[in-house]
């Protein structure tokens, strides 16, 4: 059985996350795993040439460890409440460790069998989805994808999932997994390319993968090519489209990501709609 690496810091986007990686396990019929990193290097004194505070030290452990047994016995409450009765009850662990959260991410991966890494959206807006640099390193660190959640996400509530693409052969590897999560949530898969007016055009590259996704055999799939001269905006307009919506795309488009959040405006809409971000590396493995 694979198991989902949840990561909290207790925040209030943490704990949306949280019980999203809940519904998303009983689904996916996995277990969970919660990780907390209780070391914030930026505010140590040793990083300014000061020594360790060793009884800080261990008050931010022993919070730490609280945390996550007051987060796992939350998240079994829910799980009477939310999920099936006969359905699958997820069995929750937790770790906590002053390491490196990327690098400490990596390693779980390779000691764990992760399927997938769910983290609250960072932001020093709480309602801000944009990923903080803890998003980042994780992202950098893993080859599973990553779900950044930010508050208030109903993944009930969520019909589709908006998988941007430039017809990369990493593409379809996603849009297998996304088929998988879309069967079992019943949600649609549109995957669209966004062209610059005047650049209507069917290139080979594009033909070729669209005969793919035509193999894929997939009832609630659907793809489009839409002009748009601003590409960041033209998928903002498409995830306000026919209610909230699962925003999902490839690692090496991070940038774009990061630019998608920039304007004050897409950051605004985004928040209202609560719109999860599902991030795959181009190095995913299985």
């Amino acid at each position: 059985m694979k198991t989902i690496l949840i990561l909290t810091d207790f925040s209030e986007n943490a704990a949306c996350a949280a019980k999203a990686g809940l519904v998303l396990s009983a689904k996916l019929k996995t277990d969970l795993l919660l990780f907390n990193t209780y070391i914030d290097y930026a505010t140590l004194p040793y990083e300014s040439g000061g020594g360790w505070d060793v009884d800080d030290f261990s008050l931010r452990k022993q919070y730490s460890v609280q945390g996550l047994e007051s987060l796992t016995e939350g998240l079994e409450s829910i799980a009477v409440k939310l999920l099936e009765p006969a359905g699958h009850k997820p069995t929750v662990q937790f770790q906590s460790s002053n390491c490196d959260l990327g690098m400490k991410v990596a390693e779980i991966i390779k000691a764990q069998n992760i399927g997938l890494v769910v983290m609250g959206a960072r932001s020093k807006h709480p309602d801000d989805p944009l990923p903080g640099a803890d998003t980042s390193a994780v992202i950098k660190n893993t080859s599973r994808p990553v779900l950044v959640v930010p508050t208030k996400t109903d993944l009930y509530q969520i019909r589709k999932i908006i998988f941007a693409t430039n017809f990369d052969e990493s593409d379809l590897k996603a849009i297998r997994y996304l088929m998988k999560l879309g069967k079992l949530m019943n949600y649609q898969l549109h995957i669209i390319h966004v062209s610059k007016p005047g650049e209507d055009k069917i290139t080979a590259k594009e033909q070729a993968f669209k005969e793919q996704l035509e193999l894929l055999n997939y009832q609630g799939l659907n793809y489009r090519k839409v002009n748009g001269k601003d590409l960041v905006a033209r998928l903002n307009e498409l995830t306000a489209e026919d209610g909230p919506a699962i925003l999902a795309f490839l690692h090496h488009q991070l940038s774009f990501m990061i630019r998608l959040f920039s304007r004050s405006k897409t950051k605004a809409a985004l928040a209202r709609q609560r719109t999860p971000l599902l991030i795959f590396p181009s190095k995913m493995s299985n």
